[in-house]
């Protein structure tokens, strides 16, 4: 979770005003996210949000060109059969995308809901709502231009940051931070799942390197309950496009084949498209991907980058909460995983 950024407000308000022509009343912080800076941006009569990414190790992964990103965010919020998406605004440069000091500034429409829960992230009704519509999503590509934007690939892109990270965080002597010297005895413990798994990701990586080409869809790319928004009539909203991409349509909904109520999931989305089965390796692949590469990104964040001692608390505990919890438990939530995906199979 973002702590907030040292910055002059009130020159973000000015800025604000000279390119969007708005006045702005109030800023207010919201401490949410990994990958950008949030605030609510209020005027007279009108609630905006905006987002501030900065330049650091994660950005750089994560957000490949926003420029694009919001373009094609934009093109999906005019499609008359999906309602559920944040428009971003064009600047007076005709830009989605302002500079603001060492920053990136995206300024966009806003919904009024909280964050998905956990507990309603797990129901039969969220899980075939969201269902839907990502399948509604996937089914607009042919209908988008799609110039520049980010393609997928198969890869282990951060091999080298995670071992350099385990290099230096087990190498280190004792530090009189007690967050820090709990990061590294939790580094050093998982050691052993760690380093396997890295080592299957990458037989599983080569597999798929073998194949044919895979159909390509419009993605989200991270359609986790956290970057979901529900209203007061229970209507779901997708946000946090930063990294959207052309890739398989496994890249949107592995992160459902091991929900308890997953067949609910799978009836929305192939009740609007009609996919009959589901890449099983593909769907491991990306699953062991994400951890191991949201692992670096909070083992680099902490180890490297000139961060507060509040941020790096923050950092532990969503290091904790994201990842540990998992690395012990990752073949066993693999076979699950498998199960499941052979029931897609079935639904033909």
């Amino acid at each position: 979770m973002k702590q907030k950024p040292s910055i002059d407000e009130e020159e973000l308000k000015y800025l604000i005003k000279s390119k969007y022509d708005i006045d702005v009343e109030k800023l207010r912080f919201v401490p949410v996210g990994e990958v950008a800076y949030s605030y609510i941006v209020q005027t007279s009569t009108m609630t905006y949000f905006a987002k501030l990414y900065e330049s650091n190790n994660l950005t750089k992964k994560g957000i490949h060109n926003l420029e694009t990103s919001m373009n094609t965010v934009s093109q999906l919020n005019k499609k008359d059969e999906i309602k559920q998406i944040i428009s971003p605004i064009l600047n007076s440069d005709k830009e989605f995308r302002t500079v603001f000091e060492n920053y990136s500034l995206v300024l966009m429409s806003y919904i009024e809901g909280e964050t998905v829960s956990e507990k309603l992230s797990k129901t039969e009704k969220f899980l075939n709502q969201l269902g839907e519509l990502l399948a509604k999503i996937h089914n607009t590509t042919n209908g988008l231009e799609l110039k520049h934007i980010k393609r997928f690939e198969i890869n282990l892109d951060f091999k080298e940051d995670l071992l350099l990270s385990i290099k230096e965080a087990t190498a280190c002597t004792v530090s009189k931070d007690k967050n820090f010297n709990k990061f590294q005895k939790l580094i050093k413990s998982n050691i052993d799942y760690i380093l396997p798994s890295l080592v299957y990701l990458e037989e599983l990586a080569e597999n798929l390197k073998q194949e044919d080409k895979f159909d390509l869809v419009i993605c989200h790319t991270d359609p986790n309950r956290n970057n979901i928004i529900i209203n007061k009539k229970e209507q779901i909203h997708l946000i946090d496009w930063d990294g959207i991409a052309l890739a398989p349509f496994e890249r949107d909904i592995w992160f459902y084949i091991n929900e308890k109520y997953h067949e609910s999931f799978i009836d929305g989305y192939t009740r609007i498209r009609d996919v009959a089965s589901i890449n099983e390796d593909l769907v491991i692949y990306l699953f062991y991907h994400r951890v191991l590469d949201d692992l670096t990104d909070w083992i680099y964040r902490i180890l490297f980058e000139d961060i507060s001692k509040e941020q790096m608390k923050s950092d532990f505990d969503g290091l904790q909460e994201d990842v540990w919890s998992l690395l012990p438990n990752m073949k066993e939530i693999e076979k699950i995983m498998r199960y499941n995906c052979k029931k897609w199979v079935k639904r033909e």
